[in-house]
């Protein structure tokens, strides 16, 4: 193959851009989808260990509930922060 020809291969991302463009636009929508979802369990569970830990006498039990709901509340925020910003 001479250095000039260029290769006619069916599958040159630069032939798709239009369906590479929406299969990106679909993907990212379900892994904005997904993430959502799990920020929002993470978020659910911190405000039960905390209603627990408000329930709570016993300081071993009260430090354990703090940190679950320590490490939810993380693990939500860290989520939710790279979530797209909606205009809802």
């Amino acid at each position: 193959m001479a250095k000039d020809e260029k290769s006619t291969f069916p599958g040159a991302l630069r032939d798709h851009q239009d369906a590479v463009k929406a299969e990106a636009e679909t993907v990212s929508t379900k892994i904005d989808a997904a993430f959502g979802k799990l920020a929002r369990k993470m978020r659910e569970r911190a405000d039960k260990a905390k209603s627990k830990m408000d329930d709570t006498r016993k300081p071993e039990k009260r430090a354990v509930l703090l940190r679950r709901f320590e490490l939810y509340a993380d693990a939500a925020h860290h989520l939710e922060a790279r979530l797209p910003q909606r205009d809802d």
